[in-house]
């Protein structure tokens, strides 16, 4: 589970250009944005909010909130969504699933 952890955050530093610090404990809205991608993306691939919470060193509910307002932050932010979106063909493209 960690080097899943670990490609996907290389996945969302790459398409974001934000380091793993701030990614993980900045308050800018750009890196929340991004902690957001992280996080749905880790959700989809299984990882739930406790697993979550404790590789990204957040509560649970404060993971379960970032991933529960992506969705309607999207429809607010083209670059936000067009991100995400990216990241997530990248995940898939990666099959890190067969990785571990």
């Amino acid at each position: 589970m960690e080097k899943i952890f670990r490609e996907v955050v290389k996945i969302v530093e790459s398409r974001t250009g934000i380091e793993y610090n701030e990614l993980i404990y900045s308050k800018k809205q750009e890196h929340v944005d991004a902690r957001s991608i992280l996080i749905n993306l880790l959700f989809n691939l299984g990882f739930s909010d406790t697993l979550t919470a404790r590789y990204l060193n957040m509560t649970r509910q404060g993971v379960n909130k970032l991933k529960n307002t992506l969705h309607d932050r999207k429809k607010h932010s083209f670059i936000l969504s067009t991100c995400y979106q990216q990241c997530s063909n990248d995940v898939a493209t990666n099959n890190l699933i067969s990785n571990e």
